[in-house]
């Protein structure tokens, strides 16, 4: 019998060790409408992954529990894709979280949080003016006259703020880098939303002037952040932009070539800057483009997750090839005869949706006029404009195709756009360009403007087929 209980007790020990290891976060959620918090642990790039989801009560009470794999920083919030709504906390495994978020701010309750957490909220309440500022600004009208003065006189008192050590080591250490982080994207993030005014060169104070670019590009601690990834590019960004460099308006226009093949000595880091490759490689809409991306910048995936990552977006190109048969529409041109996108089978088909009153339309037709007249030759490829005006409007449509001279296969959708084209097509803004091979299929629903890097490849590939 003695033996037997010295068989089970260790098993009991051992799913007691398990146990513990589970965190519960609880508490209240008092601010906006929500119908579920989320608990997101942080990923590759700063990017967050759903761990725990608790729907609310009617009193806003919420109650989930998750093993988190490693001590860190983790996220409670109600999406992965926003900045607002969002409270970073410090998770060990078994560790509790108790906190009500407060229609403003939040605060910790009851008597289980854990001396992590406590300095977090500390740091939390100091960086606050600063936070509701610059991401809860809606119906605040702050701009950088009144930020400005505020963000120096927090960095005037970063000096005498008092950091209370804890007995963790490994908090102690990442939780100044933290600060820094949080500090920073505060600073950032103020700058790159929505303002009534917006900061001149010379009005920007010399935090930004000063941001260490090299120095945050040594190590991958900033991927520890949540949006760490982002952070970093938008304060590289920022720094081109309040400096005198004379090449900052190139840089915003191709910042991954910027950092990662001009200023090679900003970025030592290697792993940094294979995220950075991974995570511009969305500006590819095609498989074409997504190849020569690759060439250029593939060389920069070193880890084994980076390179995993990159196959699975590889494999998504590959199964989201759009191969079905389009629906064919029917629209009139100037001259009011009915013309067909069957028409024009065995001929590839580059279409231009647009109207008269879309700015960045007009901006795309320089570009369209361009590729029309580089292909005007080859008898294999038609350029085919759709107009989505109003009917109403349909002598303003012929006005501006005379005055602008728009050559190729014109055609006037009116309000037969929207069933026709706009519904079946998923259409929802303007311009979009879409792409139908020789045998009629759709090779792109969405495929890149005239004005892209990658179009003339991908036209040259469908009139291979």
């Amino acid at each position: 019998m003695k033996k037997l209980l010295l068989m089970i007790l260790p098993a009991f020990i051992c799913a007691g060790s398990l146990f513990a290891q589970t965190s519960t976060v609880s508490g209240v959620w008092e601010r906006g409408k929500t119908k579920a918090v989320k608990m997101f642990k942080i990923v590759e790039g700063g990017n967050l992954s759903e761990v725990a989801t608790s729907a609310l009560g009617e009193d806003g009470s919420f109650r989930m529990t998750f093993t988190p794999e490693k001590e860190g920083y983790f996220v409670l919030g109600t999406s992965s894709s926003v900045f607002q709504n969002r409270y970073i906390f410090y998770m060990k495994p078994g560790d509790p979280l108790n906190v009500r978020i407060l229609p403003e701010s939040y605060e910790l309750i009851g008597k289980e949080n854990t001396a992590e957490n406590k300095e977090m909220v500390r740091w939390h309440d100091f960086i606050f003016p600063l936070e509701d500022k610059a991401v809860y600004f809606m119906g605040k009208h702050s701009t950088y006259v009144d930020f400005f003065p505020l963000l120096e006189e927090k960095l005037d008192k970063l000096g005498s703020y008092k950091v209370k050590k804890t007995k963790n080591k490994v908090f102690d250490t990442t939780f100044a880098d933290f600060r820094k982080y949080d500090l920073l994207f505060n600073a950032v993030q103020f700058i790159y939303t929505v303002r009534s005014a917006h900061p001149q060169k010379e009005d920007f104070i010399d935090y930004y002037r000063q941001i260490d670019i090299p120095a945050i590009a040594r190590t991958t601690s900033i991927l520890n952040y949540p949006g760490g990834l982002r952070l970093f590019v938008n304060a590289y960004m920022l720094k081109a932009m309040v400096s005198d460099s004379s090449s900052a308006g190139e840089k915003r226009k191709n910042p991954v070539s910027a950092m990662l093949k001009e200023d090679v000595e900003m970025i030592s880091n290697d792993t940094i800057k294979g995220e950075i490759a991974l995570m511009f490689s969305g500006m590819s809409k095609t498989q074409v483009g997504l190849e020569q991306y690759k060439q250029e910048y593939g060389s920069f995936l070193v880890t084994d997750s980076q390179k995993k990552r990159w196959q699975r977006i590889e494999d998504n190109f590959a199964e989201n090839m759009e191969k079905k048969k389009p629906i064919n529409f029917t629209f009139p041109d100037a001259e009011g005869n009915d013309v067909s996108l069957s028409d024009f089978r065995g001929k590839v088909v580059y279409i231009d949706i647009w109207a008269t009153w879309c700015g960045p339309c007009k901006k795309e037709m320089p570009a369209m006029k361009a590729l029309e007249a580089e292909y005007k030759d080859n008898k294999d490829i038609v350029f085919m404009g759709i107009s989505v005006d109003a009917s109403k409007n349909i002598q303003k449509w012929k006005d501006f195709v005379i005055k602008e001279q728009l050559p190729g296969v014109q055609l006037f959708g009116g309000d037969m756009a929207g069933p026709t084209l706009s519904k079946p097509y998923k259409i929802t803004g303007i311009p979009r360009f879409m792409l139908v091979g020789k045998d009629g299929s759709l090779i792109y629903m969405d495929a890149p403007r005239p004005s892209s890097s990658e179009i003339r490849a991908v036209l040259n590939d469908a009139l291979k087929k």
